[in-house]
Order: C-alpha cells, then structure tokens, then sequence
C-alpha cells in the first residue's frame, strides 16, 4: 500500500513540474512577445512616422510594461519610450524624468532627438541644436537611419523657425534625395525655397508633396498661401477650400479661404470663412486683422479702425497690424494719425515697405522732403511695388517737377505695365 501511494505521489510531482515548465514556457514566449512588438512599434520606419510625435509610443509603452511585468529587465527600453509617450502628451517634466533614466546606459541618437524636442518647446533653441547635432553624429553610422532622418527633419525645422532659410533648404533637399516619397519632406522643401525667393521651385516641391499626399492638410494651406501671395487667387481659394474639407476644425485653413475671398474683392463670400476662423482660433491676431480687413473692404472704415486698434492694444509688436491701421486712417483723411500708426510699424520693422511708403503717402503736403525719403526707401525695398513710385509722381506733380513726375510714372508703369492709371498720368505729361 504505502509503495502504491509513493509512486502515485512522484507521478502527480512529475506533472506539476512537467505543468511548471509548459507554464513558464509559455510566460517566456509571451514576455518576448511582447518586448518584439515594442521594439518594432519603435523602430518604425522615417516613411511611416517621419517625426517623433508620428510614432506609436503609447502602444511601445505597453508593450514594454507587460513584458516587464512577466520578469523582463528593460528600464532603459521601457524609459525610452515613457518619454516619448510623455512627449507627445504634451507633459514635459515627465518626459525629462524619464529621459533622465533612459540615458543612464548612455546617450541614443533616438534620446538626443526627445531632449532637443523638449529643449524646442521650452524655447531653448541652443540647446535643440546641439541635441540635434549629436542625433545627426550618433546616427550617421547605424544600422537604423531613420532617426538620422528625423535629425535631417529636425535640423532643417530649426532653420526654418530661425529664418536660416538656405540651412533648411540644405537638409530638406538632402532629406528630399533619401526619401523621395515622403510628403512632409517636400512640403518642408517648398517652404524653405519660399524663404529664398525661389517661388517656382517652391510651388512645384508643395505640388510633389500634395500629390504623394492628397491629405495633407499643411500641404494644401502651403499652395494656397503661395498662390495668394503670386496673386493666382483661384487656385489659392480651391487649395484652401481642399483644406478647410480636409480639416474642418483648421482656423488657418478658413482664414485663407476668407482672404483669397477678400482678395477677389468678394467680401459676401468672405464673411462666413472668416468669422468661422475667429471662432475656431480665437486668440488668433491675424483672424481678428483679417476680420477688421473685411470690415475696410465692405467700406465700414470707422469700424476698422476701431476692430484694427483693438487686435493692436493687445499686440503692439505686430508691425503689419499698424500699417493696416495706418492705410484705414489715411483713406479716412486722418493723415497725422495714419503717419503716426506707420511710424509705429517701422519700429518694429524697418525694413518693411508698405510702412514706408504709407508714410510717405501721409506726410505728403505736411512734410514733403520726409514723404520723399520715406518713399524712396520703400521703392527700394520693394522693387515690384508701383505704389511708391505712384506716390513719388504725385508728390513730385505737387511740387511742378514734370521730370521728376514723368521718370516717377515710367518707372511705376515698368513696373506695372498693365495700369490705366499709370499710362494716362504719363500720356499727360509727355
């Protein structure tokens, strides 16, 4: 009997241990699962997640607390991606602190690249480029490029941002060359080729990107933005209507729409857009000036002004804000005070033209000699501006200098060959 019991027990231990080892088998199995997908969802490729807030940290993160959870030892791993998760949560002090861990084993080209995001969003722009720098050295030679790509991405925006127009233009072409499919690449490109003057090739690198990407929506906003700027403002309006469906809930989509409206000297059309960019934005500066423009262009100049004034008490710095201003006080016959608001934005701006030349516009009969400086520099400034030269002609008519008055009105129609205005005043004087 007691043999018979004995051998009934080491049976029942040989399945325990046997049910042991099938269970711990199958934690092991299901821990390197999960550590796989985590290291996967990280290492996803530049084409599919070609900046830092495009990849699936959240989903890492899991992965590598259930895996910790059935015995991996991962804290660096698991850090990594907590400060990534934290990152893109906008949470900045938690993504420090556990980017303070994740470095522990040492720096990442991946680590430098959340350190210099970190370091853009409190305004630290030194210490981003420096971050981003060591991400260019540290992932020149691995085996990944993709974040060498994402330092590319990240260095060409930092140029952006600081107006290092060439810089930009340099890494996203270089970026361009490695990834020729990636959309946002290319609408970087036109963006940086924007800064240089380079309109064609800027257009045709939003085209590229719009067309690897019919859905993006900053794509879009980019070729409506420089159609309005050459003045082609159908195709401005169908690309910030293409936005606008896009994403609805985009202010800077409507806001262009409104101005391409505006533009076409169709403020009906204009209202809605824009009332409809205010309210999605409504600390928007330039939502509430576009909103005091439609108000100038439907003719209602004393309630501009005053809708003008107001956006200004709260954002002095904004120079065009005050050469609009300025505009809507001289159409009003307020001159002192349009030169006033003119000199305002030179301030903050001295290079910029308009200014100038709606300074020279206000002073002339009030001081003549400082209208014709004033408008001469904006000339200058602006080589495709008739306006100063128009007001260079009629100051210079007011003086009897038909000379002066006839060069002026040449050069305004050279630069405007398509103005009546011009080729009658100058029909008049020859």
């Amino acid at each position: 009997m007691s043999r018979r019991i004995l051998l009934v027990a080491l049976a029942s231990a040989v399945l325990v241990l046997g049910g042991v080892g099938l269970w711990s088998h199958h934690q092991d199995g299901e821990r390197d699962a999960h550590l796989e997908r985590g290291r996967a969802l990280l290492a996803t490729s530049f084409a599919e997640a070609p900046e830092l807030h495009d990849l699936p940290a959240g989903d890492a993160l899991a992965a590598f607390e259930a895996a910790e959870a059935l015995g991996a030892a991962i804290p660096a791993e698991r850090a990594s991606a907590e400060a990534l998760a934290f990152l893109q949560a906008g949470d900045l002090v938690s993504s420090a602190g556990a980017l303070r861990e994740a470095k522990r084993p040492g720096w990442t080209a991946r680590l430098r690249l959340v350190a210099a995001a970190i370091a853009a969003s409190r305004g630290h722009e030194a210490d981003a480029r420096e971050h981003v720098n060591e991400a260019l050295i540290l992932s020149a030679d691995g085996d990944d490029p993709a974040d060498h790509r994402r330092a590319l991405l990240f260095a060409g925006d930092l140029a952006l941002d600081a107006s290092e127009s060439r810089s930009a233009r340099d890494a996203f072409a270089e970026l361009a060359e490695l990834e020729p499919e990636v959309a946002a690449v290319h609408n970087r490109l036109g963006l940086a080729l924007e800064g240089l003057g380079e309109w064609e090739p800027a257009r045709d690198a939003v085209r590229r990107a719009v067309s690897l990407d019919p859905e993006l929506t900053d794509g879009w906003i980019n070729r409506g933005r420089q159609a309005r700027a050459l003045g082609e403002l159908d195709e401005a309006a169908e690309a910030f209507e293409h936005a606008t469906e896009l994403a609805p809930a985009r202010s800077d989509a409507w806001l262009g729409f409104g101005l391409s409206a505006l533009d076409r000297g169709d403020p009906a059309a204009a209202r809605p857009a824009l009332e409809r960019a205010s309210e999605l934005a409504p600390e928007s500066v330039d939502a509430s000036l576009a909103l005091a423009d439609l108000l100038a262009a439907e003719g209602r100049l004393d309630e501009a002004a005053d809708a003008y004034r107001l956006t200004l008490r709260d954002n002095l710095h904004h120079a065009a804000g005050w050469v609009k201003l300025g505009n809507v006080l001289f159409a009003l016959g307020e001159k002192a005070d349009a030169a006033f608001a003119h000199r305002r934005a030179l301030e903050r701006d001295p290079s910029l033209a308009a200014a100038h030349n709606g300074l020279g516009a206000a002073l002339i009969g009030i001081d003549d000699d400082a209208a014709q400086a004033a408008l001469r520099t904006a000339a200058e400034l602006d080589a495709a501006d008739p306006h100063p030269l128009m007001n260079l002609a009629l100051l210079a008519e007011r003086r009897g200098d038909r000379d002066a008055a006839r060069d002026a009105w040449q050069r305004a129609a050279e630069r405007d060959p398509d103005s009546l205005v011009v080729a009658e005043r100058l029909a008049a004087l020859r």
